[in-house]
């Protein structure tokens, strides 16, 4: 909490905190006894900024993610959680903060997100726009996180997690501990769609992770 305060609001340092704050997150998984197992399609470059795109199952999405991959990473999250006691601080400064409520303040939370993939950080976006109904698969994407992808010439990561909603759903004193799987896909660029439109990354970027879940659920 010290360091985190001090790169906040002293000596703001965005990449700093993004590795504290991933520090921080495999320490509170493996603490929880939740261990990832990870399967990686290609090694990502380290020196490449990437738009991270995981389906949303569950609060612990979060924390896994940020335990799992190596890259200084910022996520765009819903207001209401700038107002948690505490943590809201850290949140708000570091986190590009959208009310979907106002389209405008959207539109205006991606500009804020560009301006942070040029600063050197990697985003993380739900397209979901949420956690779904138990029963749905996979929710519609939303087109903004493939809009910013092709605005800003970045490549698409998309993640899929098939585990996370049954070791820790939103219902309390249900959940157990356990080997969690994650699998992260191969980047897709948006250069080397057939038709360079945020229309066709949306749909290559669903169908990666839905016939990947749907291979997990066959399993």
């Amino acid at each position: 909490m010290p360091a985190l305060f001090f790169f906040t609001a002293i000596i703001k340092n965005e990449i700093i905190v993004a590795h504290l704050t991933r520090y921080w997150s495999k320490l509170t998984i493996y603490l929880s006894f939740i261990f990832p197992k990870i399967e990686w399609e290609e090694k990502l470059s380290k020196s490449e900024q990437y738009i991270f795109c995981p389906n949303h199952v569950s609060t612990l999405d979060i924390p896994f993610i940020l335990a799992v991959l190596p890259f200084p990473l910022q996520y765009i999250g819903k207001a209401e959680l700038a107002k948690i006691p505490l943590f809201g601080y850290f949140y708000k400064h570091n986190t590009v903060i959208v009310d979907r409520s106002k389209k405008r303040d959207s539109y205006a939370a991606f500009v804020r997100a560009g301006k942070r993939l040029e600063k050197g950080l990697n985003i993380c976006i739900f397209p979901e726009g949420g956690i779904p109904k138990n029963k749905t698969l996979l929710k519609k994407f939303k087109n903004g996180p493939f809009r910013l992808a092709i605005e800003k010439n970045i490549k698409i990561v998309p993640i899929t997690m098939p585990d996370n909603k049954r070791m820790f759903p939103e219902e309390y004193f249900k959940g157990s501990p356990g080997i969690v799987r994650i699998k992260v896909h191969k980047a897709i660029d948006p250069n080397n769609l057939a038709e360079k439109s945020i229309e066709n990354l949306n749909t290559s970027v669903y169908n990666t992770i839905f016939e990947q879940l749907n291979t997990y659920g066959s399993k």
